[in-house]
């Protein structure tokens, strides 16, 4: 499994960092949805990692349902920070899930 994940991060040039975000710059944060704030179609607000507000503007009822079954599930979110004032909160304009895994009881 962790020579997947070493080959992900090569393929795309990825790396695992720590450090302070600037208001303003984009970046891929890797987290998953703790909560479901808000579920407006056009004005979704999520929860990330339990302490970022991501917004989201998706139209579609079916895409914001796929987002709810996919909560807690690892992901990467691109979003561009928009504050640090009280906690971060960000515009989420891409969100890449991982294979949908598979169990068998």
């Amino acid at each position: 499994m962790e020579n997947k994940e070493q080959n992900f991060f090569e393929k795309f040039g990825l790396e695992v960092t720590t450090g302070e975000v600037e208001v303003g710059q984009t970046y891929p944060i890797y987290g998953m949805i703790t909560k479901m704030l808000d579920e407006t179609p056009g004005k979704v607000i999520v929860e990330i990692n339990f302490s970022i507000k991501a917004n989201m503007s998706i139209p579609e009822r079916d895409k914001i349902e796929l987002l709810k079954q996919r909560a807690f599930e690892p992901g990467i979110f691109v979003s561009t920070i928009t504050s640090k004032e009280g906690g971060i909160a960000v515009d989420c304009t891409t969100v890449v899930f991982g294979k949908k895994q598979a169990f068998q009881a």
